[in-house]
């Protein structure tokens, strides 16, 4: 289903890693069993070589390229197949000819989209990147699971290995997707000064000790058990009346010539609901990415190759 669709990468081969010789890595091993949870699937480790080479989404080069390989992104999703975990780990760059494009790696949890939008549990996104539906769908399950946990017979049913249990579903659709792509942008607007993947200390960052929401990413990063409470945050970001301000109040200066781009797109899923179709997302990058220029100013690709080449990557940089 994903084959020759571009910004997929192919499989070229795989092997199992062993944890001695003939023994396969399986967390069978050493993962108990627990009814109705992710945790409750078994999985063999293997590592794959894919093709072609890509670069993380966060060291892209120029302000159009990022907005470019979001847009990529968006397209692939297009082709009648959920990824289901769209996240920042999993969004890169492929460099080809000409220029470049966005791409997708890890497709282990995609389903082709069926006719009741119901799929397993398992796998169902990064929490930062989730969409408010799909963390309130696992606040379901895992309340449903603590209250059957209550009983000693579900107990004893939880750490039966014997018996096979069923993996719970939850809804999704595209809508999911798109929205989690969002949550991307906004991610690496906040938590990077700008290209190459320079990375940014919010510690560091001098904010009017008067006016200080909390950091957008600080509100959607979360553990599984605060699923809840994360799909609540989310959901009052965009419905809450003084929420658009926090783009760019906290998007770094770098960045600041995509905040009209990101509070259109905000508008965009406040009005609709959070339910956005592909083209008016693809319309909204296609108008921005028109109005951007194909080089920029070269001073943050210049410092940065600076520092590398005289290994002082990592250390303390004055500008935030």
């Amino acid at each position: 289903a994903l084959k020759d669709i571009p910004g997929v990468p192919q499989y070229v081969e795989h092997c199992l890693v062993e944890v001695e010789p003939g023994k396969v890595d399986d967390t069978q091993m050493y993962r108990q069993k627990i009814y109705n949870s992710t945790q409750g699937i078994y999985r063999t480790h293997v590592r794959l070589v894919l093709k072609p080479r890509a670069r993380p989404l966060h060291e892209f080069r120029t302000r159009k390229e990022l907005v470019k390989a979001l847009r990529d992104i968006v397209l692939i999703e297009e082709h009648q197949v959920l990824h289901r975990d769209c996240s920042l780990n999993n969004s890169m760059i492929e460099d080809i000819e000409g220029g470049s494009r966005g791409a997708l790696i890890d497709w282990e949890f995609a389903a082709r989209i069926t006719s009741d939008d119901m799929y397993s549990a398992g796998g169902t996104g990064t929490i930062p990147f989730m969409s408010i539906s799909a963390l309130k769908d696992m606040g379901k399950l895992n309340y449903q699971y603590s209250e059957g946990m209550k009983s000693v017979k579900e107990r004893k049913l939880a750490t039966d290995h014997s018996t096979i249990q069923k993996m719970p579903k939850i809804r999704h659709t595209y809508h999911d997707d798109l929205e989690s792509m969002f949550y991307v942008f906004g991610w690496i607007c906040i938590m990077f000064k700008g290209p190459m993947g320079e990375e940014r200390c919010l510690e560091d960052v001098d904010r009017d000790p008067d006016n200080m929401e909390m950091w957008l990413t600080e509100r959607w990063h979360g553990t599984p058990d605060e699923v809840r409470q994360k799909a609540e945050a989310k959901h009052y970001f965009f419905q809450g009346d003084s929420m658009k301000a926090c783009i760019g109040e906290q998007f770094a200066p770098y960045f600041q010539k995509l905040v009209p781009l990101a509070e259109e797109w905000y508008d965009l899923m406040r009005e609709k609901r959070m339910k956005v179709e592909f083209d008016e997302v693809v319309s909204l990058f296609d108008k921005h990415i028109n109005a951007l220029p194909d080089e920029e100013d070269s001073d943050e690709l210049s410092k940065k190759a600076k520092r590398l080449g005289d290994g002082k990557e990592g250390e303390d940089d004055p500008s935030k």
